[in-house]
């Protein structure tokens, strides 16, 4: 069974949207559909504009066999292994890591995700994050020469240009998660907010007062601006340019308390981790950590907080990703108690 999000429909009117949602590339047909009672349970892969109820629940794998991309790239057979399993999709924007050993074929990979991808129209090879502001190191391999775009998820629009800021689609589900939990007059604060798709879509989907979006990287906040305008939530989030630790001491100094503050810098959260602790109610945080190392981690932070002369309750762990062989990428909601 997988969990998903889906629209809940009565059942004379299911068939109808059923054609409807399929038509417009929203239906999931990797997951059965659902009947209980008098309603439909249509699984979708994104929140649509319109007077949609919604619910979280599990469904059946139809076991879908979908074609890869892999079938029309133009590369010797032997070589074909080699080649990603999968690869991200921002807007109209293909991005995709390869091995060495098929870098001389980048142009007939870029040219096969192309064909692929009906929507695409650029494909580029990521070379890797660099820098502290998390830029991936981007090259356009296929299509057209540009790196900007706009990409939707869960009903909002975000502006990005790949190659200058940095934006995942993956954390897609998990940033619809933590949105969902926000409550009303909830003030939120993301500590390294990029282009702001957290603060927008808990702007949208939630009742917050007020949401900071805070970023190191001027051209994330320029982005995050423009978003934050597109999506109509300009009035509830404050876009702050500076580095996390000298807004946090803005926020100390005007006694802002974060009723949930977003740690989305998973190479190096735990460096900002003590000085986040003193402004926040709950934290979610996130760190690419190796399994084995998991307790560890969740050691030093109890720790850390005790230090502090705070207490902290672990609310949930969960694993958001896999990022190599070894590492994944883990989520942990923490809640941080008043000093003791």
């Amino acid at each position: 069974m997988v969990k998903a999000l889906a629209i809940q429909v009565p059942l004379d009117k299911g068939e109808k949207i059923r054609k409807k949602l399929l038509k417009e590339g929203f239906l999931r047909k990797d997951l059965k559909i659902r009947k209980k009672g008098e309603f439909l349970y249509l699984p979708v892969k994104e929140e649509i504009k319109g007077e949609y109820e919604y619910v979280e629940m599990d469904f059946e794998n139809v076991g879908i066999s979908v074609p890869s991309y892999k079938e029309l790239v133009n590369i010797p057979s032997r070589f074909k292994p080699l080649l990603p399993s999968s690869f991200d999709v921002v807007g109209d924007i293909g991005i995709i890591k390869i091995p060495e050993e098929l870098l001389e074929y980048k142009e007939e990979i870029g040219k096969g995700l192309l064909s692929f991808g009906k929507k695409l129209r650029v494909v580029c090879i990521d070379k890797g994050v660099r820098e502290e502001y998390r830029i991936r190191d981007i090259e356009i391999i296929a299509g057209e020469k540009r790196t900007e775009t706009v990409h939707q998820e869960y009903g909002m629009k975000i502006k990005v240009d790949v190659a200058r800021v940095y934006y995942s689609p993956r954390l897609a589900t998990e940033r619809y998660r933590v949105a969902r939990k926000v409550r009303k007059g909830d003030i939120v604060i993301d500590l390294f907010a990029g282009v702001a798709p957290f603060s927008i879509l808990i702007s949208l989907i939630a009742e917050p007062s007020k949401v900071y979006a805070i970023d190191i990287n001027p051209l994330a906040t320029k982005y995050a601006r423009m978003n934050a305008q597109e999506n109509g939530v300009d009035d509830i989030i404050q876009v702050i340019n500076d580095d996390a630790r000298n807004a946090i001491k803005m926020m100390k100094k005007k006694k802002i308390i974060a009723d949930r503050l977003i740690m989305n810098l998973p190479h190096s959260a735990h460096e900002f981790f003590a000085d986040a602790v003193p402004i926040s109610k709950m934290i979610h945080y996130y760190e690419i950590i190796e399994i084995k190392k998991i307790g560890e981690r969740l050691k030093w932070l109890k720790k850390s907080v005790k230090e502090m002369d705070h207490g902290m309750k672990i609310k949930d762990l969960r694993t958001i990703k896999s990022y190599s062989p070894e590492k994944i990428i883990i989520g942990v909601d923490m809640i941080i108690e008043e000093k003791v």
